[in-house]
């Protein structure tokens, strides 16, 4: 058991301190559902469940509550400034939430301040997103419970520290720190254990799940690649994105071109740039749930793990503590 499991567990409500994160696409109700039934700590994604799985988010909500008794978190994107709609729906989307009974919010890029002091009025657990120890140390700041440390062998946007890295620089944060990345198995589980860490976060294997709503040829890509088949491009979210080489990713390159790269070194448009670059890339990975013939894949460098398309339960039952 690694450092702190049992208050993550306890923040969760979890038996297993494994979190299915939240993925787009993936995330459909009936996977949440299966990873909080079988022990682990399923995670909404809100964009998956209404825009790409079609739910209305309450009933989406509702929905996974009559598959399981189990608790299961959401996830909160925070963009600063930006689009009026998306921030009218996070807030839609976190009063559902709490009306709902949820008792856990994932919260991903800016700054959770304000979620925080929501949260804390609603006896709701609130871990953040970090990709180094600058932004890990605001988050303990601003008063999050737990960490979600992504590091470089992450699936969709990664990050650039190893789990390793992670693990010496925020030693001595007394919250959970989640290893998000490179955990195709029960050994790279058992790992992320020993080095410290209060659990792990698993996508890709999950992707590659029954109760996974995504094309068949999108989970054997999983089963049949390697680390070395996998690529990081910027065109996604304007950060590195891991993602499985293949024909439709490497027509036009990796990386943006001149005026996106331009407005990404500015801080006043970076943002605009990332909402624009994720608002494109969501219709091409939304396509991958249900279209064999596009390849727009993403996944982590845990690949080389994962041999098999399995159910969640079975998963599951290799990763106890």
């Amino acid at each position: 058991m690694g450092k702190n499991t049992k208050t993550f567990l306890k923040d969760t409500g979890a038996s297993i301190p494994v979190v299915c994160g939240p993925m787009y696409p993936g995330s459909n109700p009936e996977l949440i559902a299966a990873v909080s039934e079988a022990g682990g700590f399923g995670v909404v994604q809100p964009l998956s469940l209404t825009s790409l799985y079609g739910h209305d988010f309450r009933e989406g909500l509702r929905l996974i509550k009559s598959l399981t008794d189990k608790p299961f978190g959401v996830n909160f994107t925070i963009f600063g400034g930006g689009n009026k709609k998306y921030h009218d729906n996070n807030k839609k989307w976190m009063d559902i939430s709490i009306e709902e009974g949820v008792k856990f919010f994932l919260t991903s890029l800016g700054k959770p301040t304000e979620i925080v002091k929501i949260a804390k009025k609603n006896d709701i657990k609130v871990y953040h997103d970090v990709p180094n120890k600058k932004v890990a140390l605001a988050m303990v700041d601003c008063g999050v419970d737990g960490l979600n440390c992504i590091n470089w062998r992450a699936g969709g946007q990664t990050g650039i520290y190893s789990a390793e890295k992670f693990m010496e620089d925020l030693k001595d944060i007394k919250i959970p720190l989640i290893c998000a990345g490179g955990i195709g198995n029960e050994n790279d589980y058992k790992k992320a254990l020993e080095m410290g860490y209060s659990g792990v976060q698993l996508g890709t294997r999950f992707l590659a799940s029954k109760e996974c709503i995504v094309t068949k040829s999108y989970k054997n890509a999983i089963v049949n690649s390697e680390e070395k088949d996998i690529v990081w491009t910027n065109k996604i979210a304007g950060n590195n994105s891991s993602v499985i080489k293949t024909k439709d990713i490497m027509r036009g390159g990796l990386r943006t071109g001149p005026i996106i790269n331009f407005m990404l070194r500015r801080p006043k448009l970076k943002k605009y740039a990332r909402m624009y670059l994720m608002s494109k890339g969501l219709k091409s990975y939304s396509k991958t749930a249900f279209d064999d013939s596009v390849q727009f894949w993403q996944a982590g460098k845990g690949v080389g793990g994962i041999k098999s398309i399995e159910s969640c339960a079975d998963i599951l039952k290799n990763y106890k503590i």
